[in-house]
């Protein structure tokens, strides 16, 4: 490996954001996540993983959302985190479940 890649991968990893390389945190039952910027998600499952920016924060985090077995209701959530994605500060995406058992309610709002 020559001496440019080596510092060329060394700058990569020193400037990831800590949001890229942390596991990522379970979302709590009952708490408003509303995000004002999404960078990432992706959809595993009943399992919606959404990488952004939370409102009144500066960090980008990583949150796990469990759908609770429906597949069909992270689909729709996805398709919120999207447009979020494609339209940063514009859209507000929010997500809620208020408690084990119930659906989460997933909110697109304009800003």
């Amino acid at each position: 490996m020559s001496s440019f890649r080596a510092l060329a991968l060394l700058a990569t990893l020193t400037l990831a954001p800590a949001s890229a390389l942390a596991e990522p945190e379970y979302a709590q039952v009952g708490v408003n996540y509303v995000f004002t910027t999404v960078d990432a998600y992706s959809t595993v499952g009943a399992t919606l993983i959404v990488t952004g920016t939370l409102v009144g924060e500066s960090n980008a985090r990583t949150i796990q959302f469990s759908v609770g077995g429906d597949e069909v209701e992270a689909s729709r959530c996805d398709r919120l985190a999207l447009l979020t994605m494609t339209r940063p500060g514009r859209f507000h995406f929010s997500w809620f479940r208020q408690a084990g058992g119930y659906f989460p309610v997933c909110t697109l709002t304009r800003q």
